[in-house]
C-alpha cells in the first residue's frame, strides 16, 4: 500500500506545485498526476499479495519445479503490470478487474 501512497503524494504535489499557478507544462504535469492517481486506485483495489515468505526458500532451490509456485508468482507479476499500465497485457492475461 505504501507504493499507492506515494503516488497519490506525488500526484497531490504535482497538483499544488506545478498544475495550480499555470504556465505551459501545466497539461504535461496534469496528466501525470492523473496517471499516478489512476496507479494508486487501481493498487488499491487489488488485494495485498505478499510473497517475501517464499523468497529465502526459492532462492535455496526449495521450489523448483513447482508448477503452483509459478502460477502464482506469474499472478502477481500480472497484476504489478496491471496496476503500472493496464494495457501492457492482453485481456486475456490480465485476470484483474478492469477500471
Amino acid at each position: 500500500m505504501t507504493d499507492a501512497l506515494d503516488l497519490i503524494a506525488a500526484a497531490e504535489q504535482a497538483l499544488r506545485e506545478d498544475i495550480a499557478p499555470g504556465g505551459p507544462d501545466a497539461r504535461y504535469h496534469a496528466l501525470l498526476a492523473a496517471n499516478a492517481l489512476a496507479m494508486a486506485r487501481r493498487a488499491l483495489a487489488r488485494p495485498p499479495q505478499d510473497a517475501t515468505g517464499d523468497v529465502a526458500a526459492i532462492r535455496a532451490g526449495a521450489h523448483d519445479g513447482n508448477a503452483g509456485l509459478h502460477g502464482a508468482l506469474l499472478a502477481a507479476a500480472r497484476g504489478r503490470a496491471w496496476i503500472a499500465d493496464p494495457g501492457s497485457l492482453d485481456p486475456a492475461d490480465q485476470g484483474v478487474p478492469q477500471g
